[in-house]
């Protein structure tokens, strides 16, 4: 077990509410030199004990790179209902495209709208979708 684990899992029954083992000297934080004994005047009602762990405080590393991962997935989702709407109604205006899409994702996440127009961008790139040549505002399906 690392340091870092055995510090969290030591914290949780020595200074948590409930107090099964006594830490000395008396502190939150748990440090090298901290000695630990049974705390033999320990009394709970119940017949088990539940002692709450303490959670590891997530660093900005791990949640940037959650949040990257997440944003990827969503990428592939939003572009996945885009070519459906649009396999669907073959050709469309940004604004019906865009709310269609909106609606069409809403119970997963709530895309912003400029997301949507990266996503857009991204399949008329790949030639999934197209420009009219009359309308620059309207979008075809290409088969």
């Amino acid at each position: 077990m690392d340091e870092g684990e055995l510090r969290r899992t030591l914290q949780s029954p020595a200074c948590a509410k409930k107090k099964v083992l006594r830490k000395c000297p008396v502190g939150k934080d748990i440090d090298e030199i901290d000695v630990f004994h049974f705390n033999s005047e320990f009394t709970d009602l119940g017949v088990k004990v539940h002692i709450n762990s303490i959670r590891a405080k997530e660093t900005p590393e791990p949640s940037t790179r959650t949040q990257s991962y997440i944003d990827s997935g969503r990428k592939h989702y939003l572009d996945a209902a885009i070519v459906r709407i649009m396999k669907a109604k073959k050709e469309l205006t940004y604004e019906q495209l865009n709310t269609q899409s909106i609606e069409s994702v809403k119970s997963h996440f709530v895309p912003e709208v400029n997301v949507i127009k990266q996503r857009i961008a991204g399949l008329l790139e790949q030639e999934y979708l197209r420009r009219d040549e009359d309308d620059m505002n309207k979008y075809i399906y290409v088969a």
